[in-house]
Formats: structure tokens, sequence, C-alpha cells
């Protein structure tokens, strides 16, 4: 028999599941009892006439007997002191054989031969002096004719034998109910991991979701904060320069409006039939990178857009994703550069191809570099950079004197 872990405690057992347990046994006893008393010749006399040593006999063998059939409710409780005990009593109980056989039974399904072991010695040699010493007081005659070591060999073998079947059937128990922990456990850490996984994907989705809301409506709103706040503090503009400041405010807000609906529909996915009729508009690629120019230009912030011969002509294989992170971070970066810097011109340099992969940079002047540390990292940098992991591109972004760079690498991903 060998070693193994220890398995845990048995899973609990209601009461009727104890009762009809110590039912079995205290019944299977009682029959034990009667056939080996009922096997001695004492046992074909009249009642009432049978030796004194046979009637101290059969008292102490039920005695003893009911003693190890309420021995057996605390098996699971103590498992080696009930077997111990419940086995010794095999020495004057025949009774007791059920009672015995059951406690070896629940430490065999412990899955620890040490004690096993000890047990099956107390069991086997409480079984050899019965038969040896007990069942021949009352004048059992059976396989007399054996000499006694010989006799003595045979019980010991027959002993071993019950008690190594019970032990097995014990042990079989033990390993089914370590292999049901084992599913058990590995179902609560899939469940766990699945959990884990589920709230990981809900904080990545959260992120994704801020970080596109930051980059529309960052660079939105920050072009109508600047016109608004030209009407607020510039009382020499004429009332044409007024309505057009306004109109430039209200414009802004309508399409900050429009994009944030369009950014939600897209990160709830609507279905294809919303996207067909229109009511959720494409997300802005790389090619309409012009455009973003034209419109920061237009609201008062120079931007030069300067890009490597036939890019705009090679573009058109670039997958639509790298194209939109490109697109989000050269936004970015100028609401950024229109938020240090408001005025001073951008410059953003493209240039890439397939063998080369997608490389930009944003330049722009930062006339204030005590009062606000262009280097310092915010949620915008920290924004484009993680966009830029998410395709496995490489980002940077410094400066040095008067001055501020971002530098992004993208991967060329066909369409």
């Amino acid at each position: 028999m060998t070693s193994a872990r220890p398995v845990p405690g048995p899973p609990p057992l209601r009461w009727w599941g104890h009762a009809w347990r110590v039912l079995v046994v205290w019944v299977t006893g009682l029959l034990i009892l009667t056939v080996t008393f009922a096997s001695s010749p004492a046992g074909s006399q009249e009642l009432g006439s049978y030796p004194a040593r046979v009637d101290a006999l059969l008292v102490a063998d039920l005695v003893v007997g009911h003693l190890a059939v309420a021995l057996v409710l605390w098996r699971r409780r103590s498992p080696v002191t009930v077997a111990v005990l419940t086995s010794a009593a095999l020495v004057v109980s025949s009774m007791a054989v059920p009672a015995s056989l059951l406690a070896a039974l629940s430490l065999a399904s412990r899955r620890r031969w040490r004690p096993l072991l000890a047990v099956g010695t107390v069991n086997v040699g409480a079984g050899i002096f019965y038969e040896l010493v007990v069942a021949r007081q009352l004048g059992m005659e059976t396989l007399s004719e054996i000499p006694s070591p010989w006799y003595a060999g045979l019980i010991a073998g027959l002993s071993v034998l019950l008690f190594a079947l019970v032990s097995l059937i014990g042990w079989n128990i033990g390993g089914r109910r370590q292999l049901v922990e084992s599913w058990r456990t590995q179902a609560e850490t899939a469940h766990r991991e699945q959990a884990a996984r589920v709230a990981q994907a809900r904080t990545a989705e959260r992120a994704r979701i801020a970080r596109e809301m930051h980059d529309v409506m960052g660079h939105r709103l920050s072009l109508v904060a600047m016109h608004a706040g030209a009407l607020a503090h510039r009382p020499d503009l004429t009332e044409a320069e007024r309505v057009q400041s306004a109109e430039i405010v209200r414009d802004g807000a309508h399409q900050a409006l429009q994009e944030l609906r369009e950014v939600l529909g897209v990160l709830r996915g609507e279905d294809d039939a919303d996207a067909a009729s229109g009511a959720v508009a494409p997300q802005p690629t790389l090619t309409d990178l012009p455009s973003l120019a034209a419109e920061v230009t237009t609201g008062g912030h120079p931007v030069d857009l300067t890009a490597s011969p036939g890019l705009w002509d090679r573009s058109v294989t670039l997958s639509d994703r790298v194209g939109r992170h490109a697109y989000r971070v050269v936004q970015e970066a100028l609401t950024n550069a229109r938020k240090h810097a408001p005025g001073a011109a951008v410059e953003v340099d493209l240039s890439g191809d397939e063998s080369t992969g997608l490389s930009l940079e944003v330049r722009n002047v930062v006339p204030r570099p005590a009062a606000q540390d262009p280097g310092a990292p915010g949620r915008g940098l920290t924004g484009m950079q993680e966009r830029v992991t998410l395709v496995g591109g490489t980002f940077e972004a410094g400066g040095g004197p008067g001055v501020f760079v971002v530098r992004v690498w993208l991967p060329w991903e066909t369409r």
C-alpha cells in the first residue's frame, strides 16, 4: 500500500446517514454473535443451563459489542482512536467485528498508511486471540484437528485478508474524495480566474471608453473654451468678430455632441443596420489628418502638416486600426499644444511604408517652460502611450529649451 497525500475530511452526514450505518453494524454484529454462540456446544443447551463461563463471555460479548457500535458514531471525529478501540474490542466480542471493520474503512479513506498499519496489527492480533482463547472457552471444536500453530496462521491469514480488503475499499473511497476535491478546487480556481478576466476586461473597456472620450471631447472642447475665452476677455472685438466666435463656439459644441454620440455608438457595438443607415459615422483614420490640421489652423492655431512623398497613396493599404490610433495621437498632441502654448505654431511630420512602419512627430514651441513643465506626464500623454502600446508601437515625449516633441512609431498593418 503506497503512501499518498492525506485527503480532506469526509463530507458531513445527516442524521439518517449515521442512523442506517449504525443500524447495519448493530444488526450484523448481533447476527455474528448469534452464529458464533449457536455453533458452540453451549448453544445447544436450554436457556438458563449454560456454564458460568459461557454466561460471562456472552454478557461480555454483548456489552463490549454495543460499546463498539456506539463508538463508531465518533469515527469521523477521531478515526484512529475509534479504530484502535473497536479493534481491541475483538479480544472478547465477536459482535464488534462489523464496528471494527467500519472504523477501519473510515480510517483507510483518510489515506494514511501508518495509522492504518497500526490498527491492522491490533485488529489481526485481537482476532487471533479470540479464536485461540475465547472460542475454545466456548467449547467450539471447529478445525480442532489442526495443530495450534497452523490454526493460528490460518486465522491470521484470514484476518489479514479481510482487513486488507476493507482497507482497499476505504482507500479507494478516499481517492475518489480526493479526486472530487481536486475537481472542486479546479472549478473554484477557474471561476475565480474567469471573474478576474471579466473584471480585467471591464477595466480595460472603461479605460478604452475614457481614452476615446478624452481624445474626442478634449479636442472639441478646447476649441470651444479658447473662443469662449476670447468672447469674455476681448472687449475690443467687433460685432462681426463676436458673431464669428459665437458661431465657432456653437459649431464646436454641436460637433462635440455629435462625436460623443458617434464614439458611444461604436463602443456600444451598434448593429450593422444602424451603421449602414448613417446613424454611426466611421471613425477617423490617417487620411483625415489634413482635415484636422485645417480645422485647427482655422481655429487660430497654425499647424504645418508634412508627409513623405507617396505616403497618402500608400496609406490606402494601412489598416483602420493603426490609422485611427495615429489620428487620435496627433489630435491629442494638438490639443495639448493648444492648451500649453496657445497660438504657437505646431509642426507635424509623417513618414513610413510597409517595410519601415509609420512614424510621426509633433513639435511645438513652449513659450513658458518655467510656469509649466511641458514634459510632465498627464492624462493626455498617458492616453497616447496606451494607444501606441495597444498596436505594438513605441512612444516618446519630451522637450528641450522652448520646444516639446512627441515621437511615435506604429507598425504598418495592412487591411
